[in-house]
Parts: structure tokens; sequence; C-alpha cells
């Protein structure tokens, strides 16, 4: 009663019934002291049957469609109004549920292109289209005015792996204000308010967790320059706490592994190429010698693109080490060739008995033998071993 705030005038007055707000802002609520009800996704058969409902005529009864309703809605997160958008688009242009999961799913620009299609619902204001990631982009413009590290937190977010992201990445993150503890609970409070971060503890440690839809949206928000700066952010925030030497990769938490393959795919940055060594040595430690020869070929691809750092000492250790891990899978003829390779390029810049010419000898020397070539093998382990005494004198 007697409230002078601006929205006071469409709220009735009086003692008696009950008044039901909606907000995302659990700021707001809390405020108010109101009682709060959380208003939860839709159940999977209420999705389906809103779903159907609009759709009409255009289901089939085929196990092909019916997978394809249960795989939209899945994705969509049983949003009623990612629901009614895609039904928009579906019965407007007379494509069924299969074809439209066979295009939502061929790509992240497919998505966000289905997604950011204008529609008109009637139940709503009937001279307004909307799109569902549209929606978005009121709150996103809320939070930059209201609380700006919220803002960048959240997109910064938005090009790690949505799932499982640890507190500590984002304490390492470098953004300004970060250190700040109330300023960073603050921040992670408003994500987690307005329902677009999901907080998630186990153990001692915090994830957080990102709506896929919020994610897309923040891709079409963005503008283009924006989304370059922010995709770099996270590959620097990535590269912060991920170890830098392979006696610690083994202490490093799994839960990091997703975000470095995110942050570093499609990249041609050099911290991308410096990563991608780093995760190489990680699952080389671990054992997992397929993912590791991925990760390096990938990091000695970037290198070579760059016809800059291809064949220099870094190059050649990464080169070496590829070598070696063909050499734990058993594939000592692939090995073989990259040692020799190796050789040929850097006997032409280093000399004969630096450290790496030789270890790339002894190794060359160890994958012939494996292969039976033990006459050969033999000449290699004399070049090493009279490379060892020019040292020693």
């Amino acid at each position: 009663m007697g409230n002078s705030g601006r929205i006071s005038k469409f709220v009735p007055q009086g003692s008696r019934g009950t008044l039901i707000l909606t907000t995302r802002s659990t700021q707001v609520a809390s405020r108010e002291r109101c009682e709060m009800i959380e208003v939860r996704k839709m159940s999977e058969n209420d999705a389906q049957e809103l779903l159907l409902k609009l759709l009409g005529n255009l289901t089939s009864s085929r196990d092909e469609e019916k997978e394809a309703i249960t795989m939209i809605l899945k994705s969509i997160h049983h949003i009623p109004l990612a629901i009614v958008g895609a039904a928009a688009f579906m019965t407007e242009t007379q494509t069924p549920p299969s074809t439209y999961w066979s295009i939502f799913r061929g790509s992240d620009d497919h998505a966000k292109r289905l997604l950011s299609r204008p529609f008109c619902d009637i139940q709503r204001e009937t001279d307004i289209t909307e799109s569902t990631l549209t929606t978005y982009f009121i709150t996103f413009d809320r939070i930059t005015r209201g609380i700006p590290l919220a803002a960048d937190l959240l997109r910064l977010i938005a090009f790690f792996d949505r799932q499982n992201i640890p507190e500590e990445l984002l304490r390492q993150s470098g953004l300004e204000g970060i250190d700040d503890q109330i300023q960073f609970r603050e921040a992670t409070g408003k994500l987690v308010g307005f329902s677009l971060v999901t907080a998630i503890a186990h153990e001692d440690t915090t994830f957080y967790e990102l709506h896929r839809l919020v994610q897309l949206s923040l891709h079409v928000y963005l503008p283009v320059q924006e989304l370059s700066r922010w995709r770099a952010n996270a590959l620097k925030a990535v590269s912060r706490v991920f170890p830098r030497h392979w006696t610690t990769c083994k202490d490093v938490s799994s839960a990091y592994i997703p975000h470095v393959l995110v942050v570093t795919n499609n990249s041609t940055d050099p911290i991308a190429e410096e990563l991608c060594f780093r995760l190489g040595c990680y699952f080389q430690v671990v054992g997992s010698y397929n993912n590791a020869e991925t990760q390096l070929r990938r990091c000695i691809a970037l290198r070579e693109e760059s016809r800059e750092h291809d064949w220099d000492e870094e190059g050649a250790r990464r080169a070496l080490f590829l070598g070696l891990i063909c050499m734990h899978q058993g594939k000592a003829n692939v090995a073989e060739d990259m040692f020799r390779r190796l050789l040929e390029h850097i006997g032409k810049s280093l000399d004969p008995n630096h450290v790496i010419v030789q270890d790339a000898i002894r190794h060359l020397a160890w994958a012939l033998r494996n292969q039976g070539k033990y006459e050969e093998s033999q000449k290699m382990y004399w070049r090493v071993l009279e490379g060892t005494r020019r040292f020693m004198d």
C-alpha cells in the first residue's frame, strides 16, 4: 500500500486476493519478501502434448517422427516458448519433425538460425513478433548495465564447454574485478538468479553449467568483433589453469579437458597450439595414446601453417614427442618416418651434437630395432655414442 514505484499503478491495491508476479530475477522476489515458487521446465509428457497440439496434422505415427520429436524437445529443454517457435516453423514451412531435427543438429549455425527465426504467438502480444533467442537479449542488456562483471563472466562462459565449468577456471580468468570476493559472489549470484547458469556443488568444488539456448543466444547477441575477443579471452583463461609441464599433467583435474578441446577447436592462435601440446602431454601421461597423437598432430599442423616456427627447437620437440607416442602405440614404422623427416630438417639448422639431434638419432635407432632392422639400428646407436663421447671431451 502506498508504493510509489514505477509498476505500482499496475498492481491491484487491497487486502483481499492473491497477487502472482512472474520474474526471471530471484533478487526481485527476495527483496519484495514474496513467497517464491520456482517454475521448473515442463515435463516430457507435457512438452510432447504441447508440441503435438501445435503441429496438428503435420505429425506422423512413424517411429522416425516420434524419435525426432523427443530429440527436438530435449535439445530445447522443454521450454514452452522454444516449443512454440519450433512448431511455428514446422507448420508454416510444412516441415516434418524428422527434417527439422536433421537441420537443427546439422550445425550450431543451423540451430541459431532456426531459434532466431521470428514468430508470433497469439496468446502473447498479437502485434509483436519475437524469436526464441532474442527473448534473452533484454536480460543480457539489463545485466550489462547492472553488474558488468556478471556480463563479462557470461560472455566468457559462452565460449567454454557449457557443462562442468570449475569455479577456479572463472577465478583465474583475469577479468576486471574477479579477485574481489564480494563482486564475484554478486556476479555469479546474478547469473544464477536469472536462471542463465546453474551452480552445482560437488564435494568441495562448485561447478557451473550454461543453458544451451543461452549459449546460442549469446553467440547471436554479440557483434562479430566481440565474438573474436571473447573466444580469445576464453582461450587465455583455460591456458592459465592448464599445466605447462608434463610432470604436473597427472595432477590436473579431468574437468578442464573438455574446455581445452572447445577453446582450441578451429583456433589458429599460438596459445591454441601450445595448449594442444600440453593436452597431448596429459593424454600421454594417462596412457591415452590415440588422443595424444591427435593433439600432437594438430599442434604440429598449426606450426606448419604459420611457416614461421615449424622446425625451430620447439617444433622439433613436438615432432620428437609425436614419434615417441607412435612408438607407444606400436607403430614403429610411422615413428621411423617421423624421426627421419625430423633429422632431415633439423640437421640443416642444429649442431650434430645438439641434444634434440642426439635424441632423434637415439629414438630412430629404437624404432629400427623394433622392426628388426638391427644392422641400421646399431649404426644409429654408434652415432649417439660418438656424440656423447665428443660432448664429454
